[in-house]
C-alpha cells in the first residue's frame, strides 16, 4: 500500500532586497533650530580685557573660519558674543566655540585652547577655592599653592 507522494518542486528565485534605512544628509544648524539663529554669550572679566585684544585675530580665524560662527566682542556688555551662521556645519560647533572663548578667558594659551575645538567630548572645569571653604590673604595663597604642588606630583607619578 505504498503510496506514490508526488511533491511539487519550485524553483527558488533571489528574494528582493530589503530597501534599507533611508539615508539623510545630516542637518546644518539652521536647519535644526527652525531657521533660529542660536547665541552664546562669555563674560569678560576688565583683567582679561587687554590679552583678548592682543589675541583676538588668532581666536577670531578659527572660530570664523574653521567652525563657521559669526563672533564679536559687545563692549557695552563686555561679553563675546557667538552666533550660527547659515553655512555652520555642526549644532555642537557653537558650544565648542563658546567653551574655546571660555577657556582663554579662564587664562588658557590659545594652542591649548584650541584642542577644544578639535576634540570631541572635550571640556574644562573649574571652581572657586573660596566655593570650598573660606579663606582669606596669606590662608588662601598657601591654599592654591598646595593644590599646585598637589597636581604637579600627581603628573609625575601619572607619567
Amino acid at each position: 500500500m505504498e503510496e506514490s507522494i508526488q511533491m511539487e518542486i519550485q524553483s527558488v528565485t533571489e528574494p528582493e532586497p530589503l530597501q534599507g534605512k533611508p539615508i539623510f544628509k545630516p542637518l546644518k544648524a539652521h536647519e535644526m533650530s527652525d531657521g533660529k539663529v542660536q547665541f552664546r554669550k562669555v563674560a569678560v572679566p576688565p583683567n582679561r580685557y587687554s590679552p583678548l585684544k592682543k589675541a583676538w585675530l588668532d581666536i577670531y580665524t578659527p572660530v570664523f573660519d574653521h567652525m563657521k560662527i559669526d563672533i564679536r566682542m559687545n563692549l557695552k556688555s563686555r561679553k563675546v558674543e557667538l552666533k550660527t551662521r547659515a553655512d555652520t556645519p555642526d549644532v555642537s560647533n557653537l558650544q565648542k566655540s563658546a567653551d574655546f572663548v571660555h577657556a582663554f578667558i579662564l587664562g588658557f594659551d590659545i594652542p591649548d585652547a584650541i584642542s577644544l575645538l578639535r576634540m570631541d567630548e572635550l571640556y574644562v572645569e573649574s571652581f572657586e577655592i573660596k566655593d570650598v571653604k573660606t579663606l582669606k590673604g596669606e590662608h588662601l595663597s598657601r591654599a592654591i599653592g598646595r593644590l599646585i604642588v598637589w597636581e604637579r606630583r600627581k603628573d609625575e607619578v601619572c607619567y
